[in-house]
């Protein structure tokens, strides 16, 4: 449970970041609840996604490196 609210938070940190400068690049309107919104999403989802990844390369007792 760790992982995923690991991982959802540093995406929220990174989208915050990237939004602040890449919002007067773009010349587009800086919304920070829609980046933290889309942070935590991307977060979740790579959360998700990188345990079934990194089970094919490690073999151990988890039920995805069977």
């Amino acid at each position: 449970m760790g992982r995923y609210i690991v991982c959802i938070v540093w995406g929220m940190i990174f989208t915050f970041i990237i939004g602040f400068i890449g919002a007067p690049l773009t010349q587009s309107t800086y919304n920070p609840v829609t980046l933290l919104i889309v942070g935590a999403v991307f977060g979740l989802l790579f959360s998700l996604t990188i345990s079934k990844i990194t089970a094919k390369s490690y073999k151990d007792d988890s039920a995805y490196s069977k």
